[in-house]
């Protein structure tokens, strides 16, 4: 019986989802930095939404034992973050990032038979310590790595839907993990170079057009890793369409000085495509330029 949940990673989306699980009465206990465990120690954390709302959950920078592990850090800091867990025998770890290697890092680290995978289309936008606007909603995905659906699973989606996130079983995690990388590449990047919300992509025929030939080679790509996602160009458009005020994730990581996930979004469609010699020369571009971004910010010119 899961009693105790951790989110491993108090950015934006672990506050958002952290808040709506307490928010319905579930023990919280967020893992973040110094800046940020301090405030909502002392003040709370204020969730922006329809319903503003404060919540109080515990906060840590270092992790401890737990029931349910949420790991939301940037895909970067999977190993270093699953390396420092405290695992007990019947703990779940259930991966909410970005990036289709993430369970399988976690895996390697912590055992295949404590890990979830799972994706949310939920949008957040960090505006100081301990506030988060909830800024985009959509529906979330988890599933075993398996396809087996299991008490644990259903356990997971009962808090979720109880706390308002809108949860839905897969027993095909991997290819929902794909669908999220390919809604990734037609946005996050586009979003973070002109600097504008996800909705001017599909406002803009010029971004559209950049969008769709980006999507359109990722979905290339997982044709021939045997991945048949569900979803193409226009979809991830309409996706932009839904989350048309939020600053996407990768945008955001540039408004702070931060590392991107550009390695683990297109970064991964150039990898793969080199591999097996497809055309993936628009991925290629935005990660490039994203690159570019990162090395003048660290005062490169």
């Amino acid at each position: 019986m899961i009693k105790d949940i951790m989110i491993m990673g108090a950015g934006a989306i672990g506050c958002l989802f952290g808040g709506l699980i307490a928010k319905f009465g579930h023990k919280v206990i967020l893992i973040g930095r110094d800046w940020q465990v301090k405030k909502i120690r002392d003040n709370g954390l204020h969730i922006y939404n329809s319903d503003d709302f404060y919540v109080y959950p515990e906060a840590y920078t270092s992790p401890i034992e737990s029931d349910l592990i949420l790991m939301t850090v940037k895909a970067y800091d999977t190993e270093k973050s699953a390396k420092s867990l405290l695992i007990k025998e019947d703990s779940v770890v259930l991966s909410i990032q970005n990036g289709i290697n993430n369970e399988e890092i976690i895996a390697r680290i912590i055992g295949l038979n404590h890990v979830i995978g799972g994706t949310t289309s939920h949008g957040a936008l960090l505006l100081g310590p301990g506030e988060v606007r909830h800024t985009g909603y959509g529906k979330t995905v988890i599933g075993e790595m398996d396809g087996r659906v299991t008490e644990r699973v259903g356990e997971v989606k009962k808090i979720f839907d109880d706390s308002k996130i809108d949860t839905i079983i897969t027993s095909d995690i991997k290819k929902e993990l794909w669908n999220k990388l390919i809604i990734n590449v037609g946005i996050n990047a586009i979003s973070a170079i002109t600097g504008l919300e996800n909705g001017y992509i599909y406002k803009i025929n010029n971004l559209s057009e950049i969008s769709k030939k980006a999507v359109r080679e990722a979905i290339n790509v997982a044709k021939k890793v045997n991945i048949n996602v569900d979803l193409d160009e226009e979809d991830v458009l309409m996706v932009a369409k839904q989350t048309e005020r939020n600053r996407s994730s990768m945008l955001q990581d540039l408004d702070r000085g931060k590392k991107t996930e550009i390695d683990e979004i297109n970064g991964e469609i150039v990898k793969i495509g080199r591999k097996y010699m497809l055309d993936c020369d628009v991925n290629e571009t935005l990660y490039h330029l994203i690159k570019a971004k990162e090395i003048y910010r660290e005062g490169i010119t």
